[in-house]
C-alpha cells in the first residue's frame, strides 16, 4: 500500500514538473508571437480570431495578463534600446534614421497608392466614352480647352430650355414683360405634354410669376414651364420657336435647329456640343439666369390650386440634396437633359477666382457619365490653369508720335479696361510680355480716350489675351496743320514724289546752267573791256 502511494505521488510530481516546463515554454514564446508582424500571421489563425469576435468569445483575463506582460516587456525593450543607442556613434544613428525614414516612406507610398481613375488621364485630362460628345470652353477668351465629337449633331433634350430662358430674359430686358408679373396658366400651356415627363406641376387657372416659371424651367426642368413661358413671351408656341431659331442664327449656332421650347424628342430638333457652349456663354451673361441655374433648391409658394412646391436641382454638381457623390464646390450651373434618344446630358459651369469655364457632355450612358465626366472636365480646367490680371485699367503701355499737333508731338497710351488672361497653374504673371499693336504715328487732333490700337499679352510666344489702347491726353491741331497734313498726304503718292524730284532736278540744272552762262558772259565782258581799253589808248 505504501509502495502504491509512493508511485502515485511520483506520478503527480512528474505531471506537475511537466506542466511547469510546458508553461514556461509557452510564456517565453508568447511575447514573440504577439510581436510578430500582422502579415506573418497564418491565414487560418487570423480567420479563427475574426470568427471568435463575431461569436462573442470572451478573452478578457488572458488579454489582460498578456497586455500587462507585453507592456512590461515593451518598457524593458525601450530601456535596452535606449542603452544601446547611447553606446553607438551619431553617424550610426543618422544611418539608422535614414534607413528607417526610407522604409517609412516606402510603406506610406504603398499604403497611399490610389486606384487609378479610368475616367481621367495625365494631369487629370478627361477620358470619355468614345460615343460621348463634349467640349470644355474658357469663357474669358473662348479657348477650347478640351473637346470630343464637339460638332457632331445630337438631340438636345432639356438643354433646349437654356434657349427658352434666354429669350424670356431678353424679353424682360426689352420691357415686353416683367420678372415679377403674374400670368394665369391657360389650357394651351399644358397640352401635348407626356404625363411622365419632367414637370413643375402647373395647374390650369393658377397664377405664376415669370420668375417662378423660370425657376421651374431651369431647376425642376419643367416641360410645362417651357410651354407657359413661350406663350407668355410670344403669344403662341410656333412664333416662339421661330424666335429660337432666329436667335440661333444670330449666335451663329450653325448646327442647331429648334422645333419646341422644352426639348421633348423630335428628329428635327438637334444641336451640337459646341453650339450649346456658345449658347450657354451668352446666357451666363445675364445675372438672373446665372442666379437661377446656380440654385440647388427653390420653393414655390402655395397657390389657390396647389400647396407649396419644393424643387431640388437635377444638376448633382450643385449639391448633395438629390445625389450624394457628384457635388463639386466650384460648380455654378447649368442644365441637365435626358431622353432615351439623347442619352444623359449636362451643360455645366464652374468658377475659381476670375476663371470660369463651361463644359458640355452629351450622349452619356447614365448619371455617372454625365456628372462624373462633366466634373472631370471642369476640374481639368481649374486645376491646371488660373486667371490673372495682366494689365489693369489705366496702366500706361506705350506712347505714339502725333503729327501736325500743337504743343506736343506725342501722347501716351493705356488700356481701357483690365485684361484678364488664363495661364498654366505653374506659370508666373512676371513671364507675361506686352506687345503694343499701333501705327507709326497718328495725326492731330487727338482726344483723350480715342482708340489708338491694341496690345497683345504674350506667354512663351503665344498670345493669351489682348486689349484696347486709348490715348491718355488730347493733342490739338497746329494752326497750319491742315496744309501740313494736305502736303503730307500729297507727298505720300509715288508719282508726286517722282514729279517733284524731276522738277527739282530740272530746276537745279537750270540754275547751274544760268550760273555757268552768267560767269561766261562776265568773262567775255571783261575780255572786251580789256580789248577796247587798249585800242583807245593807241588812238591817242
Amino acid at each position: 500500500m505504501k509502495h502504491q502511494r509512493w508511485f502515485i505521488g511520483y506520478k503527480r510530481a512528474a505531471a506537475a514538473l511537466a506542466a511547469f516546463v510546458i508553461s514556461a515554454v509557452m510564456l517565453s514564446a508568447y511575447p514573440a508571437a504577439f510581436a510578430a508582424p500582422d502579415d506573418e500571421v497564418d491565414p487560418p489563425q487570423a480567420a479563427e480570431q475574426d470568427s471568435g469576435r463575431e461569436s462573442g468569445t470572451i478573452r478578457g483575463s488572458r488579454n489582460s495578463s498578456s497586455s500587462a506582460k507585453s507592456s512590461v516587456d515593451d518598457e524593458q525593450d525601450d530601456k535596452n534600446s535606449g542603452n544601446k543607442r547611447a553606446s553607438v556613434s551619431d553617424e550610426d544613428l543618422d544611418a539608422d534614421d535614414e534607413v528607417s525614414d526610407e522604409n517609412s516612406d516606402a510603406d506610406d507610398e504603398a499604403e497611399a497608392t490610389p486606384t487609378p481613375d479610368p475616367r481621367v488621364g495625365e494631369n487629370g485630362r478627361p477620358i470619355l466614352n468614345e460615343n460621348e460628345c463634349a467640349i470644355l470652353v474658357n469663357t474669358l477668351n473662348g479657348e477650347v480647352m478640351f473637346e470630343q465629337n464637339s460638332n457632331e449633331r445630337v438631340y438636345p433634350a432639356s438643354t433646349t430650355k437654356i434657349m427658352t430662358a434666354l429669350l424670356t430674359l431678353e424679353a424682360i430686358e426689352r420691357g415686353e414683360i416683367n420678372l415679377n408679373s403674374s400670368f394665369l396658366i391657360m389650357p394651351e400651356m399644358l397640352v401635348d405634354l407626356p404625363a411622365d415627363g419632367s414637370s413643375m406641376l402647373l395647374k390650369e387657372g393658377e397664377a405664376m410669376t415669370v420668375e417662378q416659371l423660370l425657376q421651374g424651367l431651369l431647376v425642376q426642368s419643367g416641360n410645362d414651364a417651357a410651354q407657359a413661358l413661350a406663350i407668355v413671351v410670344c403669344g403662341d408656341i410656333p412664333t416662339f420657336v421661330q424666335r429660337m431659331n432666329d436667335k440661333a442664327a444670330e449666335l451663329e449656332l450653325t448646327g442647331t435647329n429648334y422645333v419646341n421650347p422644352h426639348g421633348l424628342h423630335d428628329d428635327n430638333q438637334y444641336t451640337t456640343a459646341a453650339d450649346l457652349a456658345k449658347l450657354t456663354a451668352e446666357a451666363m451673361k445675364n445675372k438672373t439666369f446665372r442666379e437661377i441655374v446656380s440654385t440647388a433648391k427653390v420653393v414655390i409658394p402655395a397657390t389657390d390650386k396647389t400647396s407649396t412646391r419644393t424643387f431640388i436641382s437635377t444638376n448633382g454638381l450643385l449639391s448633395t440634396l438629390r445625389y450624394g457623390n457628384y457635388y463639386y464646390p466650384n460648380a455654378v450651373g447649368v442644365k441637365t437633359g435626358h431622353t432615351s434618344q439623347a442619352g444623359y446630358c449636362l451643360v455645366a459651369a464652374a468658377r475659381e477666382g476670375d476663371l470660369e469655364v463651361i463644359s458640355v457632355l452629351m450622349k452619356g450612358g447614365g448619371e455617372d457619365d454625365r456628372h462624373l465626366d462633366s466634373r472631370n472636365m471642369l476640374k481639368y480646367a481649374l486645376d491646371n490653369n488660373k486667371a490673372v490680371t495682366a494689365v489693369k485699367k489705366g496702366d500706361m503701355i506705350s506712347e505714339i508720335k502725333v503729327k501736325f499737333g500743337s504743343g506736343t508731338d506725342h501722347t501716351t497710351l493705356s488700356v481701357d479696361s483690365d485684361i484678364l488672361v488664363t495661364i498654366p497653374e505653374d506659370a508666373s504673371p512676371d513671364d507675361l510680355v506686352l506687345e503694343p499693336q499701333t501705327a507709326e504715328y497718328i495725326a492731330a487732333p487727338v482726344n483723350a480716350g480715342d482708340e489708338i490700337g491694341t496690345v497683345n499679352v504674350v506667354l512663351d510666344g503665344n498670345v493669351v489675351g489682348s486689349g484696347t489702347l486709348i490715348a491718355d491726353n488730347g493733342v490739338k491741331r497746329h494752326p497750319l496743320g491742315f496744309l501740313m497734313q494736305f502736303f503730307s498726304f500729297i507727298w505720300s503718292f509715288t508719282a508726286v514724289r517722282v514729279i517733284v524730284i524731276v522738277l527739282a532736278a530740272a530746276l537745279l540744272i537750270f540754275i547751274v546752267y544760268m550760273i555757268v552762262n552768267i560767269r561766261r558772259n562776265i568773262k567775255i565782258a571783261e575780255r572786251r573791256r580789256r580789248v577796247y581799253g587798249k585800242n583807245s589808248r593807241r588812238g591817242r
